[in-house]
């Protein structure tokens, strides 16, 4: 498996995810990617077939896109929460809000769509959260925000071998 996190600051949101494809307790790849920048929206997999999810949510983005104008978070959280359900799968989703302001959602496997300000999925989650709990800081710039959320996957690294120390991101600035 492997862990995605992401972090609200006054700067935007933050989206960070390791690289690891782990099962059975066997680490299968180091080279996945987990986190996808679908053109002013971003979402970061945690599921058995991270392609089929990506793929298919990157799809229905762009048919929304093409059919309604711009996607804010409220109808992407309900695109994935879908997704989710039929996939098995975990999503963490930065949009902008009616407002225009960078927002974070979670998705759980159940289709559960939650607003925190950090979230964390994955085989090392727990420890990630433990990070980012105490580091974080609403008035941060997004730098520092991506800066915690890199820190909370090194330190989930360290202790979860499904968790991985090669990185990818996505910014939603504000």
């Amino acid at each position: 498996m492997s862990t995605v996190i992401g972090v609200t600051s006054a700067g935007g949101v933050a989206i960070v995810g390791d690289r690891v494809v782990a099962s059975g307790g066997h680490v299968r790849s180091r080279s996945r990617q987990h986190v996808f920048d679908a053109g002013r929206v971003g979402f970061a997999v945690v599921a058995a077939d991270v392609g089929g999810v990506a793929d298919r949510l990157s799809s229905e983005i762009r048919t929304y896109r093409t059919e309604r104008g711009d996607l804010d978070i409220d109808p992407l959280a309900r695109m994935a929460s879908d997704l989710a359900a039929e996939f098995d799968a975990t999503l963490l989703l930065a949009a902008r809000d009616d407002d225009g302001r960078p927002a974070l959602r979670a998705v759980a496997a159940d289709g559960g769509v939650t607003a925190d300000d950090v979230a964390a999925f994955g085989s090392g989650a727990s420890v990630a959260l433990g990070v980012l709990e105490a580091g974080h800081d609403p008035d941060a710039t997004l730098d520092e925000a991506a800066t915690l959320g890199r820190d909370a996957l090194s330190a989930a690294a360290e202790r979860d071998a499904g968790t991985g120390t090669d990185l990818d991101s996505y910014r939603l600035s504000v």
